[in-house]
């Protein structure tokens, strides 16, 4: 199910300039898959382009928030055994923790999914489910250092 290499993105395209990062198996200690590295003139083009986005991404319509995050959902939702995988092997968790931490990452782009299209006070309670009884997420509002 796992590639045995993955590119980074930059600008939401993959990148594949090298595979020079060897991601290892914590359990059989050998090489998993390899990654593509990014470098420092890569990383300074990447946080350009997130300085550059800022008042795009300020300014973009509660719709097309939502919009873009429901998509994550669904990539998450159809990548989740691939994703609770690459996690038991880089972190060396077990595989019913990794697929719990899918199950929040998912539950947590659908909750920010929904909220994006009318959020407005001060926190916004995230115990959608018996695992994430007592999380919350304060607000973020233009102007606000959260």
């Amino acid at each position: 199910m796992l590639k045995k290499e993955y590119p980074y993105y930059l600008a939401n395209k993959p990148v594949m300039p090298n595979t020079d990062l060897a991601v290892i198996d914590k359990y059989s200690d050998e090489i998993a898959y390899r990654v593509a590295l990014a470098d420092e003139d890569a990383i300074d083009q990447g946080i350009g382009m997130a300085v550059n986005a800022a008042e795009p991404m300020r300014t973009m319509p509660a719709y097309q928030r939502q919009e873009i995050l429901t998509h994550c959902v669904k990539r998450f939702t159809k990548r989740a055994e691939e994703l609770a995988q690459s996690l038991c092997i880089e972190a060396g968790k077990p595989i019913n923790d990794s697929r719990g931490e899918v199950s929040r990452l998912i539950e947590t782009f659908k909750i920010a999914a929904e909220e994006s299209v009318r959020m407005a006070g001060e926190y916004m309670p995230l115990d959608r489910s018996p695992r994430t009884l007592g999380y919350f997420q304060t607000s973020w509002l233009p102007g606000q250092n959260n």
